[in-house]
């Protein structure tokens, strides 16, 4: 594990259920040779120097798999490591008896807490299911490079909420904050779709517009091993409040959230204008394809990643 302080890691959080868009879309042949969309985000973050990588992993995600990657990345001179998220890792033994029916992970925060002892520089997190372009890990970098991440100071990438839609379905964004590049909140919404010409969001006590610009978390964030302890605080409390809860999870996003309000951190902001994709929905797939079909015939990708 390359552990050098001015080097960045990349956390690829694989471990989710995928339940709208039914199957592991954490591994669905997206390119020409069969490539998923994150062999794309591993790609650009080798193309910026980011060469050590952590996967967390569900239980499906099979050994056959997990040695494909491991190959490309070490090809490359890389190496990566895989951590498996079960409903009962990281989770004290005293809750046991209540999560014994529970059947899904519990959240991007609780998946970053199982690579605690992975991480030892600082570091990125992404979900596997998003693109993000090249140009977002370079700004990672750039904070990194210019001291912006340390102990309790952290780093996001943000987009455009205009740029982040899904022509299949609603979306969950977090709408931020921005102010002298410094983030200072993040409001979870969870049913935001285009409407006519304009964005919408009807939550269940709530509903209205938000402008096309508004800056959005597509989970991208940038971090320091800082973030453990507080993970492992905030994970206790969510337990003693929720543990008998089959469907509550513990969210990254809500967690730094926390944590800015209570003056425990600061957040630099980056704002990206690229477009984004991903696969939330079954028919976001063959936009995806087309996408990536198009960045490889600009001359972004090779035609083939690896070989």
């Amino acid at each position: 594990m390359k552990t050098t302080s001015n080097l960045l890691s990349l956390v690829i959080l694989a471990g989710g259920m995928g339940s709208r868009y039914n199957g592991q879309k954490q591994i669905d042949p997206i390119g020409p040779n069969g490539e998923s969309l994150m062999e794309y985000a591993i790609f650009d973050a080798m193309e910026v120097g980011i060469m050590h990588f952590v996967f967390i992993i569900n239980q499906q995600f099979e050994n056959e798999t997990r040695k494909y990657f491991q190959k490309i990345i070490e090809l490359k001179g890389g190496s990566a490591e895989f951590v498996l998220q079960t409903t009962y890792t990281s989770v004290p033994r005293n809750y046991f008896d209540d999560i014994i029916d529970r059947k899904k992970p519990w959240g991007t925060a609780h998946a970053l807490l199982v690579a605690k002892n992975h991480l030892l520089n600082n570091f990125i997190v992404i979900n596997a299911d998003d693109f993000y372009s090249k140009n977002s890990f370079q700004k990672a970098v750039t904070l990194n490079s210019e001291g912006k991440i340390a102990a309790n100071q952290y780093g996001i990438v943000t987009y455009l909420l205009e740029n982040t839609l899904s022509d299949n379905g609603s979306v969950s964004r977090g709408i931020c904050k921005i102010e002298k590049g410094i983030l200072y909140d993040v409001v979870e919404r969870t049913n935001i779709f285009r409407y006519e010409d304009k964005i919408i969001f009807e939550d269940e006590n709530i509903s209205g517009v938000i402008d096309n610009n508004t800056s959005v978390s597509m989970n991208f964030w940038i971090l320091n091993p800082s973030i453990f302890r507080f993970l492992e605080d905030k994970f206790d409390l969510f337990m003693k409040s929720y543990a008998n809860d089959q469907k509550k999870e513990f969210f990254l996003p809500q967690v730094i959230n926390q944590l800015i309000q209570e003056n425990k951190v600061e957040v630099s902001a980056s704002i990206s204008t690229d477009q984004w994709f991903g696969m939330t929905y079954p028919g976001d797939k063959d936009l995806v394809k087309e996408e990536i079909y198009s960045k490889i015939k600009q001359g972004s990708y090779p035609k083939k990643l690896w070989y």
